[in-house]
């Protein structure tokens, strides 16, 4: 077909040069006849004779500019086509080159939706986009710099038939103990409105260079922006802030609830990673991360002050298939405060850890299943529910600390009805084994919670998303006292980037 083309730019090149001659041909010497007949004729006409050939060069030259245009339209279409030089405003004639294929990203994760998008965010091996054809990004003016702007706006309608501690994310670990009877809410919320652009800048020696930055508006104000992620990969080396090594990001299950299930790992983390691969669909992550001692506590004896003796460190071991993926990650941790005892004044602190098991998998036709279980000591903070409660360590006596025990467990289904409708059910549990002196002298101690929620969603046009969601959360505290909230929500989503066709 190549040839077929050319040939017709020769001959329509051929035509338009002959066409040139004649129109000269016929002119020309009319006008030299002219000249010879009638010496006398007005150097006027021969001016008007003249323009009119000028004006029929042009056109034929316009036309000339016309079918080459499209013959380079042609060709920038083709994979591996040099970069035209852009000018001006922003053009997309000829779209980035396609990405090799990465056994790091199977079919499954490239493909798992959710409503929150968080898998657009997570750093992947080599940089390697979900979507290999760069689908939504464009090439800035007269640079070889990609950029994707993303994001979507959301509007969340939330009504609690019982107070629910939060309003705008459901967290059983805020349920007001005990329950106020007769109390119920309802909010209209915009917060979960995120914003991001992702930055690839490609280079021959390094590989494609990506910096991601992305925000919310889940600030201290009620519509305060607030920065979620800001990081840089050359190769496999991170630097910034994003999800922890410790956590899966395609982990997250497909909620209307900003929060999510209160059992997950889900932590965003300033730190520095680095990743190599074992074999071609094995990856290990090694991770230095910003430590935060989550501890809050007070006894007749002292009031704690925290501190961070080292940072967090955290390793990663991923297994990535066509059909889903299996990860197993492990977390190490000094958790310290500073304890006024008398007469001298001393910091004790403590080791943590923890293990953080997840798969996702694909079952029947575009159906996908989650589950993950994280255990360890002194993990509290990088647990949904538990994260904030200041129960990362709790005193052993009145001089030390010690690494409470926690767990979290996390497991839902996806089920798609149609290609635009879908629904995912969603389970999960979290539990502190607090120590006796803490429960026996701090009251409303935290004890254990369960997340229970369903959904529907659907995507009537473009990239349009609405659904509606039944969620149901029980919370105890250590002394046995206990409470429910059951909220209804209702979302609607739209994002930036519309990729498919409207149906």
């Amino acid at each position: 077909m190549a040839r077929i083309r050319g040939g017709g730019r020769s001959e329509s090149r051929g035509l338009i040069c002959a066409t040139a001659v004649l129109l000269a041909a016929t002119f020309v010497p009319a006008r030299t006849t002219l000249a010879q007949s009638d010496s006398t004729q007005n150097a006027q006409e021969l001016r008007r004779q003249l323009d009119e050939l000028r004006e029929q060069i042009n056109k034929l030259q316009a036309r000339l500019g016309e079918l080459e245009s499209s013959k380079s339209a042609e060709v920038g279409s083709s994979p591996g086509a040099p970069t035209a030089k852009q000018e001006g405003t922003i053009q997309a004639t000829q779209p980035p080159a396609q990405a090799a294929p990465s056994k790091q990203v199977g079919e499954a994760t490239a493909t798992y939706t959710t409503f929150s998008e968080d898998t657009v965010a997570a750093a992947r091996f080599n940089n390697v986009p979900l979507d290999p054809k760069y689908k939504g990004f464009f090439r800035l003016p007269g640079t070889q710099t990609l950029l994707k702007i993303g994001g979507y706006f959301k509007t969340d309608f939330i009504y609690d038939f019982k107070p629910a501690g939060n309003s705008e994310s459901f967290i059983p670990s805020s349920i007001p103990i005990p329950t106020v009877v007769g109390v119920n809410n309802s909010t209209v919320s915009i917060r979960p409105t995120r914003l991001s652009l992702d930055f690839r800048i490609p280079s021959t020696s390094l590989g494609d260079v990506r910096f991601y930055v992305e925000g919310d508006l889940f600030g201290t104000n009620a519509t305060t922006p607030r920065l979620r992620h800001a990081y840089a990969q050359v190769k496999n080396v991170l630097i910034g802030q994003t999800f922890s090594n410790f956590m899966d990001p395609d982990g997250f299950p497909d909620t209307l609830d900003f929060q999510g299930p209160n059992g997950m790992v889900s932590i965003r983390n300033p730190q520095l990673r680095y990743g190599f691969a074992l074999t071609p669909r094995t990856t290990f992550y090694v991770s230095v991360e910003k430590p935060s001692s989550d501890v809050i506590f007070k006894t007749p004896q002292f009031t704690d002050q925290p501190n961070a003796p080292s940072p967090d460190g955290a390793i990663r071991l991923r297994q990535e298939f066509e059909r889903g993926h299996f990860q197993v990650a492990a977390i190490f941790r000094s958790i310290a405060a500073f304890l006024p005892t008398t007469p001298t004044p001393k910091t004790d602190s403590t080791f943590g850890w923890g293990v953080n098991v997840s798969t996702g998998m694909k079952t029947f036709g575009k159906d996908n299943a989650i589950f993950a279980v994280a255990a360890g000591q002194g993990i509290s903070r990088y647990l949904q529910d538990t994260s904030g409660l200041g129960i990362d360590a709790e005193p052993k006596s009145p001089t030390s600390l010690k690494a409470t025990p926690a767990v979290g467990v996390e497991a839902a289904y996806q089920h798609y009805w149609l290609k635009n409708l879908r629904s995912s059910a969603i389970y999960s549990y979290a539990a502190v084994n607090n120590t006796a002196l803490f429960a026996s002298t701090t009251p409303g101690t935290y004890n254990h919670a369960t997340y229970t929620g369903s959904n529907i969603i659907w995507n009537p046009i473009g990239s349009l998303n609405i659904g509606a969601e039944f969620l149901y959360g029980w919370a105890m505290e250590q002394s046995g006292l206990k409470a429910n909230a059951p909220r209804i929500q209702f979302s609607a989503k739209y994002s930036f980037v519309k990729v498919d066709a409207d149906r």
